[in-house]
């Protein structure tokens, strides 16, 4: 039992301390960056990854596919996504996270819906046809499908 109280926290050590900015807004920083803080109205390339809470995969760019083997490239992994600060290139809690980051760093970013894809106009979009098809479903379960009102939470 000891060993895995250790275990689990190591695991958390290493994935940062959470950092809570209020309205379900949080972050964690498993690796600080080196290069200059950045902040609004900074032009920054980043890669990302898009999660329910619960873990399921919607899409990425620039780190390819989790099912995906590293070495063999994924079909997007290395590109970058370019974003200005301020410009809503991302979802507004995303905004929020990034701001006091160095360049070089990774955050993970947690956030509720109203701080969500609706805040950038649900960019930036998927370029596979399969990501398209998750953030639509995804999209739906939020804002509804015509014959059901969406998450209350979205509104």
């Amino acid at each position: 039992r000891e060993l895995g109280d250790r275990r689990v926290e190591e695991d958390e050590r290493q994935k940062g301390p959470i950092v809570a900015l209020g309205g379900g807004l949080r972050y964690r920083e498993p690796r600080r960056g080196s290069g200059p803080v950045i902040g609004p109205g900074d032009v920054v390339d980043i890669t990302f990854e898009v999660q329910k809470t619960n873990g399921d995969y919607i899409y990425s760019f620039g780190r390819g596919r989790p099912d995906m083997r590293r070495e063999s490239g994924g079909d997007d992994f290395g590109e970058t996504y370019r974003v200005r600060l301020g410009r809503r290139d991302v979802p507004l809690g995303v905004e929020r996270c990034m701001e006091g980051m160095r360049v070089g760093g990774l955050r993970r970013v947690e956030m509720p819906p109203q701080q969500g894809f609706a805040t950038s106009e649900w960019r930036p979009e998927p370029t596979n046809f399969s990501g398209r098809q998750r953030m639509q479903r995804y999209r739906k379960l939020l804002t509804g499908n015509g014959l059901q009102p969406g998450y209350n939470a979205a509104l």
